[in-house]
């Protein structure tokens, strides 16, 4: 059909009316030279890249926000109610020490490094969900469902926590027989609840990482623009240990097996290789054995026969075949160009993993029978002292350690609170004092609230050398005590007994004493024969808890 000349321009006109009014819809952004310029992928050295700029568009709203994505470096736009200017902070949970080994009670501060924690995750420290809720704790982003939803867990959780311990009570006293028997019933009828309290923290997870219609998300990869095998040249083992770590608690596809099981492999990443030949040292301490629930680790007792060694090495060697498979799928899917492809690789290798992760869990709980006759390496030896003394000590030994737990912590609460002042310990006779200097430029606002913590500190101060000073004469009078025991069981003189070493022993063997008594729990979720795998992660999650360790600092650096 021929178009006539005025409905042509008609046409014209209204197709340039259209286009002009969708380019002053949206103008092209004029160029900048002080636009940042994205770091390269091929720049994996470990160094700290921001993947999220924080200037918001020029051109159209200033709710949008310019984002590269983390892999591809391709550039979209996203609404600020969904990404932050600035990235996330997240918190991982401390490392659980061995069984029956030393507890760092407190880090102490470091120049140059953050002060912030957050106390509100030491419940959590066992959970799937710590790594993705200390972003939203630290966010306060934390909806008033989600709030409901986390303490409902925590109340459910609880009431199974005293169900358990109140029968493991019962059954201790118990014959063999009915002890096997009681601990069998009870993990007939509890284990439903905890496997749905285990799916429960698993969804919650979810949530916390991916949001919903009304909720943020916290995701750890968002914060990098790098993925592994980027560089070969620059590759990092520090880089892989941070993607392992964070893939147990962000890595979309998992089974919560799975995730346990990277939690330990990342442990594993992160022991110092040492000295060469420090393994074979006539001093070197026996290596530990990871056992089960996963990051639990225990000392084998010595003289094993070699039947049940052969078993160690064989549930030894198929759990780290199952790690070697997560390595290694992680690593090729990390540089997956579409996230669908990754989460359906890791979904495809959890179905092929769980039937052996299950068999696993048979195998760890046959190891246990086989060493339950066996005295465990891990507990101190009974104390030679009189039990008055014994108690005395330790008394002394737990109130030395609260004074140093709250000096610490209350310095770094401080600092925390006054970042911009000067905030440390100074020496005041034999103890130390908090002293506090406020900034010359301090404003008028925060005149009133520096004076007020001043006088605080004077009261704070004031008790804590009171504490020093008693626990001062206290260590005078159980020295004199303990070399006079010394010299009654060893029928020595006092100028042949050496007092530091004879002391340096007698701290070391109630320091054990004292931390094995926190070390229950855990005892009994690894090696106490007939509770479930649920029981068992319970129990140890909780001991994880009551360990009190020191929580580390929060980055949002990838």
């Amino acid at each position: 059909m021929k178009i006539s000349p005025p409905r042509l321009r008609l046409s014209v006109i209204v197709v340039f009316s259209f286009l002009l009014v969708a380019a002053r819809a949206n103008p092209s952004p004029p160029p900048s030279t002080s636009e940042p310029t994205p770091p390269t992928t091929a720049a994996y050295t470990n160094q700290p890249n921001l993947s999220v700029p924080s200037a918001p568009l020029s051109n159209n709203s200033p709710d949008l926000y310019q984002w590269r994505d983390p892999t591809f470096g391709n550039q979209v736009f996203v609404s600020s109610s969904t990404y932050y200017s600035r990235p996330s902070v997240f918190y991982f949970p401390p490392t659980p020490p061995p069984l029956g080994g030393s507890i760092l009670l407190f880090r102490l501060p470091v120049f140059g490094e953050p002060d912030t924690v957050l106390p509100q995750l030491r419940p959590f420290v066992g959970e799937p969900f710590y790594a993705p809720l200390s972003a939203h704790l630290h966010r306060e982003t934390l909806s008033k469902s989600r709030l409901k939803r986390l303490d409902a867990y925590q109340a459910a959780r609880t009431l199974e926590l005293v169900s358990l311990r109140t029968t493991l009570t019962a059954a201790r006293d118990a014959e063999a027989p009915a002890r096997a028997r009681l601990l069998a019933d009870f993990a007939a009828q509890q284990t439903p609840r905890l496997a749905a309290l285990e799916a429960e923290a698993e969804f919650f997870r979810d949530h916390l990482v991916s949001g919903g219609f009304l909720d943020y998300g916290a995701d750890w990869n968002d914060n990098r623009t790098w993925a592994l095998g980027d560089d070969l040249r620059y590759e990092s083992r520090v880089d892989e240990f941070k993607v392992i770590r964070a893939s147990a608690f962000f890595a979309d596809g998992l089974s919560p097996a799975q995730r346990r099981l990277l939690r330990e492999f990342a442990m594993e990443l992160a022991e110092p290789v040492g000295e060469p030949t420090a393994a074979i040292a006539l001093d070197a301490p026996k290596p530990l054995f990871y056992f089960a629930p996963e990051t639990a680790r225990i000392e084998l007792p010595a003289g094993l026969p070699s039947a049940i060694k052969a078993k160690l090495d064989a549930y030894r060697d198929a759990k780290a075949a199952l790690k070697a498979e997560l390595r290694a799928a992680i690593y090729k899917q990390d540089r997956a160009y579409f996230g669908f492809t990754r989460t359906k690789a890791l979904r495809a290798l959890a179905a092929e993993q769980a039937p052996r992760l299950a068999e696993l869990e048979v195998r760890a709980e046959e190891l246990r029978v086989l060493l339950a006759d066996f005295p465990r390496a891990s507990r101190p030896p009974a104390s030679l002292l009189p039990t008055a003394l014994s108690q005395r000590i330790a008394a002394y030994l737990r109130e030395k350690q609260d004074l140093q737990r709250t000096l610490v912590e209350k310095l770094a609460a401080l600092k925390a609170e006054f970042p911009s002042h000067r905030v440390e310990f100074i020496r005041k006779g034999d103890g130390h004092d908090i002293d506090f200097v406020a900034n010359r430029r301090t404003a008028r606002a925060e005149e009133a609230k520096i004076a007020a913590l001043k006088l605080q500190l004077i009261a704070f101060n004031t008790e804590q050398r009171r504490r020093f000073t008693t626990l001062g004469a206290d260590k005078d009078k159980l020295q004199d005590e303990l070399i006079e025991f010394a010299k009654s069981k060893l029928n020595a003189s006092a100028g042949t007994v050496d007092t530091d070493v004879l002391l340096n022993a007698f701290a070391r063997q109630f320091s054990r004493q004292e931390t094995w008594q926190r070390f229950r729990d855990y005892d009994t979720a690894v090696l106490e024969p007939g509770l479930s795998p649920e029981q068992r992660r319970l129990l140890y999650a909780d001991a994880l808890v009551l360990l009190e360790l020191p929580l580390p600092r929060g980055s949002d650096q990838p």
